[in-house]
């Protein structure tokens, strides 16, 4: 009987892949049907760009983490570099001169959230 040897996923993945689920699916289409690495580029900073506006910067990084994960199912390893080499600090501090900032509302009580 062959053993899965892969790493078990980290529970609060589980979490952000069914909260984000729509936008993970739409993202990685979106990125995937990009034909250059300029439009690709592009193309990652507009979807975690809208994430960001959408829900915050708070679940970012497990955003990125999961896009690129995606991104390599459907055979774009480029997207998935750039989504993973995202600069996240960058984007936040683009959102925050837009007026927005980081929420935290969406996280789990069991991943340290705090109450407003």
């Amino acid at each position: 009987m062959k053993k899965n040897l892969s790493k078990a996923r980290q529970g609060g993945l589980y979490y952000y892949e069914s909260v984000y689920a729509l936008e993970l699916a739409r993202g990685a289409s979106h990125i995937a049907s990009m034909l250059s690495a300029a439009t690709q580029e592009a193309g990652v900073h507009e979807v975690l760009k809208e994430f960001g506006v959408s829900h915050g910067t708070a679940a970012l990084d497990a955003f990125c983490w999961l896009l690129a994960e995606r991104l390599e199912k459907r055979g774009c390893a480029a997207g998935a570099k750039q989504a993973r080499d995202f600069d996240i600090s960058g984007l936040a501090r683009e959102l925050a001169r837009m007026g927005l900032r980081e929420t935290q509302s969406e996280w789990p009580v069991w991943a340290g959230a705090r109450s407003a």
